[in-house]
């Protein structure tokens, strides 16, 4: 049975278990990263050529402003150092327990290889996780992409239910 996720939370839970779920060549480094505006990035990746990967979650149907927000997230991020990634993976796998402690073991792992510094959020995107998009967003993200070559993608979700069990399909 299709159900409704109910909350954010659990969406980042379902995508913080398991990043593949999105995509197979994402390290996940960051969850709830704290920038300095005050605000929260939900999910924060990195894929095997350094390009950092700013993921939001939306449960519901979104609207236009979520593409604001990512941009507003991808302007912070773009700012930091490959030191401050470090940091942030460091405190994600403090927090979670995860068994690569450092950026440079959990990267290695992943790809094969040592993280290059320079390479290290040479690039960006935006991911915006979410159950469906209002017109308004469809077309404001295709226009980036196609216009402004900015990285800006949405991945759609269902949630189904069996029983107690909920499973969460990338559509």
């Amino acid at each position: 049975t299709s159900v409704r996720l109910e909350s954010e939370l659990l969406l980042e839970e379902q995508i913080a278990k398991d990043i593949s779920i999105l995509n197979d060549h994402w390290l996940l480094i960051g969850r709830q990263v704290y920038t300095d505006f005050g605000k929260y990035i939900d999910l924060l990746a990195i894929d095997a050529s350094g390009s950092i990967i700013i993921i939001e979650l939306k449960t519901d149907k979104t609207h236009r402003d979520v593409v604001a927000q990512a941009i507003d997230y991808a302007a912070w991020v773009e700012t930091l150092s490959t030191e401050k990634f470090v940091q942030i993976y460091a405190d994600f796998a403090s927090k979670y327990g995860l068994a690569e402690k450092a950026f440079e073991q959990a990267y290695k792992a992943k790809f094969g290889v040592a993280p290059v510094e320079e390479e290290v959020n040479s690039s960006h995107q935006m991911v915006i996780v979410a159950a469906e998009l209002d017109a308004s967003t469809e077309r404001i993200i295709n226009y980036l992409n196609d216009k402004a070559s900015v990285a800006l993608n949405a991945v759609f979700f269902s949630v189904f239910r069996d029983g107690e069990s909920q499973y969460l399909s990338r559509s």
